[in-house]
Order: C-alpha cells, then sequence, then structure tokens
C-alpha cells in the first residue's frame, strides 16, 4: 500500500539524528470546554498533541495542549482541516475523520488570520489509525499508540536512531553488525540512541533481545507506504536532505 504524501517545513534543519533528542511528556485528564478570549498580535506556543485514539467512525480523535483559548487547526496536504479552540485548561480536541488517515497533517496555531506551524508533523495509518506518530525534522520520532520494544527507526542514509518506551531510569540495549549501544529511558520513559555499526540501511537490528528487520530507507520522497513488518515513511527534508521513519508493527 502506498499513498503520496505533502509535506510543509517550517523549519531549514540539517538532519543530526546524533544528537540529543527531547521527549513529549504524558497526556493529562480530559476538561470540560471553557473557551478564552485571546487578542490579536498575542504570542502563543504552537499546538502539542499527546494522544491520538481510534474512533469507531473510521477516523481519530486528536488531544493536546496549547494557550488557553487559541485557535487550534490540523490542516492535510489534501488542503483539508479541522479547527478547535483549546479549552481555560489549555486542551483540545479534534475529531479527524478516515479521509485524512494515510496523510502526514500539520498542527497549527492562528492568531487572526495568521497561522504559525508546529516543529512537528502528525502521522495517523492504517485502518482506524493503527499507527500515530509525530515526526521530527532531523531528530527521533514519537510514537503515541502502542508498539514493540522498538517504537521507530530514522535514519538520514548515513546514520540510524532507535527510539522506543520503558519503565523510566531503566537500561536498554540496542545491537547491530556486531556493535552494541545502550540508551536510558528518561523520566518520561522515552528512549533514544544511535544504532552502532550498520549505519541507515537495510539490516537486522535487536533490542531488548527481540530482532527487527530494518528494510532500509525508501527510494522515493513524500512517500507512506508498508515496509517489511512496519510503515516506512520518507520525507525531503531542505535541499537534498531526506529522512526515512520505519515504524514495526505493534505485533512484531
Amino acid at each position: 500500500m502506498e499513498r503520496r504524501i505533502g509535506l510543509r517545513l517550517s523549519l531549514s534543519l540539517a538532519l543530526g539524528l546524533a544528537t540529543a533528542l527531547s521527549a513529549c511528556g504524558a497526556p493529562k485528564s480530559d476538561a470540560e470546554a471553557d473557551t478564552a478570549e485571546v487578542q490579536d498580535g498575542d504570542w502563543m506556543a504552537t499546538p502539542r498533541i499527546t494522544s491520538v485514539l481510534s474512533q469507531a467512525s473510521g477516523g481519530v480523535l486528536v488531544r493536546g495542549e496549547a494557550a488557553p483559548g487559541a485557535r487550534v487547526i490540523l490542516s492535510g496536504a489534501d488542503g483539508s482541516a479541522v479547527a478547535a479552540a483549546a479549552d481555560a485548561q489549555g486542551r483540545f480536541e479534534l475529531h479527524v475523520g478516515p479521509a485524512a488517515v494515510g496523510q502526514i497533517l500539520t498542527p497549527e496555531i492562528q492568531i487572526g488570520q495568521a497561522t504559525t506551524p508546529g516543529p512537528q508533523r502528525l502521522l495517523v495509518v492504517g485502518e482506524g489509525g493503527r499507527l500515530a506518530a509525530l515526526l521530527t525534522d532531523g531528530g527521533a520520532s514519537l510514537r503515541l499508540t502502542p508498539g514493540p520494544t522498538l517504537d521507530a527507526l530514522d535514519g538520514d542514509g548515513r546514520g540510524l536512531i532507535a527510539s522506543g518506551r520503558a519503565d523510566p531510569g531503566r537500561k536498554v540495549a540496542v545491537q547491530a553488525g556486531g556493535g552494541t549501544a545502550q540508551g536510558v529511558a528518561d523520566s518520561h520513559g522515552r528512549w533514544s540512541v544511535v544504532v552502532p555499526a550498520v549505519g541507515d540501511r537495510a539490516s537486522d537490528i535487536e533490542v531488548e533481545g527481540r530482532i527487527f528487520r530494518y528494510p532500509g530507507p525508501g527510494a522515493s520522497p513524500d512517500r507512506v507506504e508498508r515496509a517489511g513488518e512496519g510503515w516506512r515513511v520518507t520525507r525531503q527534508l531542505s535541499g537534498a536532505a531526506r529522512q526515512t521513519t520505519w515504524f514495526p508493527d505493534a505485533g512484531a
């Protein structure tokens, strides 16, 4: 299965997959909507998505945080968009229809007529939104739905970084090409580590005793497709830079 996707990039970043990466916190509880006013010209942070839940309709419910009263927009490559106002506690919910599944969506904040995109993109793929993740240019992706011991592999054609979830403080071993690297889960239970020895090419990568067969980078940019036992996203970044992200299936 393949879908063409469009990308709207707000950052001009060179890939640096060996750098330290920050992680998002855990979702907070729901609250009743209580819209507050935001004056034109006020500064506010871009929206932060915290969870994506499957819906019986085939779409998904996207929850997150923004400035209280902010208008939050989630736009697709096909020009479609959904919007909602954050409540007095800064929480928002967006109901995304099944037509948007398979696209890369852009979270934006709107003040007056001006919109500002956030630094991440939201990917939702699979029937009923089986996989949802936040994509970061030049950094590790953040999987929001359940996954195996390895959440994702991100590569730039040279290096490869593995990321996943574990109990806070737990050490995680990643083995490939005869080398071993070790990461430690942060206070949010997120870890990331540069994969040793193999670089960004098809290879077997072992995480905590489980072997994942990475299919390697995609040949064509701007594409979401099935690859091996997982989903592969290839994105064109600034200039000739590309980033491939592979998400092994939850049951892999």
